[in-house]
């Protein structure tokens, strides 16, 4: 019986391993926040695990920026009609580490001047 329980253990430490890997934030720098400033929307993607915003800066450089998963986002102002392509916001972002063009979204601030999530405490 013990012997049961322990493999019983075991697998169910192991199947939560990956779930909690999928959800690290180890690739952004969180001590860190950058401002994306004129940047134009190309998508929003409100999707589960994560929101998508995928967008171009001024400068014509493109932004790969991940969200948290929708409830979150909701709770932090977002809707699935937040953005649409076209429109120009300014982002906050904690960068990806790897110094490619992404990151994780803090903050947008929309053209009416609404601001949604949280930018960073500093």
């Amino acid at each position: 019986m013990k012997t049961i329980f322990a493999i019983a253990a075991g697998a169910a430490v192991a199947a939560g391993a990956p779930a909690a890997a999928h959800h690290s934030f180890a690739m952004f720098d969180k001590n860190k926040e950058i401002e994306l400033k004129d940047a134009t929307v190309k998508e929003w993607q409100w999707t589960s695990p994560h929101t998508w915003l995928f967008a171009v800066g001024s400068d014509g450089t493109k932004y790969s920026i991940e969200g948290g998963n929708p409830g979150l986002m909701r709770r932090q102002g977002f809707s699935k009609g937040s953005m649409a392509p076209g429109d120009k916001v300014t982002i906050y972002v904690s960068p990806l580490k790897s110094g490619q063009k992404g990151g994780s979204i803090n903050a947008v601030r929309l053209a009416d001047g609404r601001t949604l999530g949280e930018r960073m405490k500093r």
